[in-house]
């Protein structure tokens, strides 16, 4: 997946990492049908059967806002999960051909809700498939199109969130590790790959503890509003995310009654 024109190298990172999460999601499943060929095809969706996304295995589709051409995707890539959820999308094309695998969205939801590493891969792909598009929006449409999800850089020793901070988003932490402090005392590490920041959003409180970055970092950061519409649309993604948090609660409470003790 790539730019019509010149991209950031964080544009790019975000894109392999999409195609890295797109392997993973569908290295159990099978093709719903037969590869589809398609030329000189102005929509590509057109015509197909509802609740279907493809895997580009040739070829290099493109992406359409309108008339404006937005982004081209690649083999490796999925296209389609933005219709297939509901979501509003423009329309795929091609002028060369191109090869397409189908498969069922509803394996992929059974899928990610088998455990909660998988519902956070799932997770993970929509945020990043979000953002990148939303950034090829603002990037090739319009100036008012404004990503409203987008990359944040830390250094060592920089705070990510601050304890008692209004939890206006969600991150996910790309690269980089980082460490959790109560009052000062550290209750948690966040690594590469891990979303955070989502309880306070959950409960509608104040931020419970500050997350600082141990090393360099760069996250993806959520607006909360965009995180509940996602969380909405599909709960059982949220296993994954509710299961974790529910275990940080338990290791925080056992820090703080050891703390206690010890006083």
């Amino acid at each position: 997946m790539h730019l019509p024109h010149r991209q950031s190298d964080l544009m790019t990172d975000l894109a392999l990492q999409l195609q890295e999460s797109t392997t993973h999601l569908l290295a159990s499943l099978t093709p719903v049908g037969a590869p589809l060929t398609l030329s000189n095809n102005q929509d590509l969706l057109a015509g197909q059967p509802e609740g279907l996304v493809y895997l580009v295995t040739q070829g290099q589709p493109y992406y359409r806002q309108g008339a404006k051409m937005v982004l081209h995707l690649e083999p490796g890539d999925l296209l389609g999960v933005s219709d297939a959820m509901g979501f509003d999308a423009g329309q795929y094309g091609t002028e060369a051909p191109v090869t397409l695998e189908p498969y069922a969205l509803t394996h992929l939801l059974e899928w990610a809700a088998q455990s909660p590493g998988q519902g956070k891969i799932w997770t993970r792909y929509l945020v990043c498939m979000a953002s990148f598009y939303r950034a090829a929006l603002a990037q090739e449409i319009r100036a008012e199109f404004q990503p409203s999800a987008g990359f944040m850089h830390f250094s060592a020793g920089e705070t990510i969130i601050a304890q008692g901070a209004e939890a206006d988003r969600v991150f996910t932490l790309l690269e980089g590790k980082a460490e959790a402090l109560r009052d000062g005392v550290k209750v948690g590490e966040v690594h590469a790959d891990e979303i955070f920041g989502a309880l306070a959003v959950f409960t509608r409180q104040r931020r419970m503890a500050s997350v600082v970055a141990i090393s360099d970092c760069t996250v993806l950061a959520v607006p909360k509003d965009e995180f509940i519409d996602l969380v909405e649309l599909q709960p059982q993604i949220c296993v994954g995310l509710i299961e974790e948090m529910a275990s940080k609660i338990n290791e925080l409470n056992t820090q703080l009654t050891a703390l206690q003790q010890r006083n």
